[in-house]
């Protein structure tokens, strides 16, 4: 039995918690991918597509997991379970979806799903904080692939700039817990994906904005993601480098009013240090 059986039989036995497939999902397509989304974010269809090439499946094969988490509250619903996620507005055209989620925490999610190149998915994930009060945040995102079936995975993380990672899709839904599989070894048998932000304090009402971004192809969708946008990118291929999948990320940056704040911060700085000089003068 593989890793990922292990773990999957464990899980559901002490948790109690086989989801049934989600309430409201839809399948769009560019014509070269079809891609499972789910009302709470999620890439996958009650039809049994994740992220599919016609071919293969890397998300959906077997047993489907994707999943994304906020402090402690995450959607899971083919693995974990749902845990502190509310699903509101969800629309969709033939190649794009929108999927809007509030928290027990307190933060509303965000996700644009849209195709920017004929192989690659992006996320656009608005995080708002609803809660009233500043709040530190963690977000993360998990995806198990499914790339060789038969044989090794192997891992790599090429472009790494040190966010928190794991090569296992099936670590924990929840911020609140450890990852134990970071990247990257040179094999993986089952691989997957995870990234972890810390996005430090958000303030009341603001909102961050990042993307995740998802690929299948040959050994150069590493190259595709990153000129997509994808500042880190997990990837997994099978042994002979014919077949690859992975997962990519554009850490957050700061919302213009957060910008103007900092610019503001700057000039007012440097005015301090004029004075300065001018009094010792």
């Amino acid at each position: 039995m593989s890793f990922k059986g292990l773990v999957a039989g464990a899980a559901l036995a002490a948790l109690g918690l086989a989801a049934a497939g989600p309430a409201g999902a839809v399948v769009i397509s560019n014509g070269t991918i079809s891609v499972g989304v789910s009302e709470y974010g999620q890439l996958y269809d009650a039809s049994g597509v994740g992220f599919s090439n016609g071919t293969v499946d890397m998300i959906a094969t077997d047993a489907q997991r994707d999943s994304w988490g906020v402090n402690g509250d995450y959607a899971d619903d083919g693995f974990y379970g749902l845990s502190g996620v509310t699903a509101g507005a969800f629309s969709s055209t033939a190649d794009s979806a929108v999927a809007n989620v509030t928290t027990d925490s307190g933060f509303g999610v965000k996700q644009t799903f849209s195709f920017v190149a004929p192989n690659i998915l992006a996320v656009e994930t608005d995080l708002t904080n609803l809660s009233g009060a500043d709040a530190s945040v963690l977000f993360q995102r998990l995806a198990e692939f499914h790339i060789d079936r038969a044989g090794v995975e192997y891992e790599t993380n090429p472009y790494s700039t040190g966010v928190q990672t794991t090569i296992v899709g099936f670590d924990s839904a929840s911020t609140a817990d450890d990852w134990f599989f970071p990247c990257c070894q040179a094999d993986a048998y089952d691989g997957g994906a995870g990234f972890r932000l810390n996005l430090g304090t958000l303030a009341a009402g603001a909102t961050r904005t990042f993307t995740f971004y998802y690929g299948l192809g040959d050994s150069g969708v590493a190259g595709q993601l990153n000129a997509a946008g994808a500042t880190d990118v997990m990837m997994v291929a099978n042994e002979d480098g014919s077949l690859a999948g992975g997962m990519g990320v554009a850490m957050a940056v700061p919302e213009p009013a957060t910008w103007a704040m900092m610019i503001l911060g700057f000039f007012g700085l440097g005015s301090m240090v004029r004075r300065r000089k001018a009094a010792l003068a």
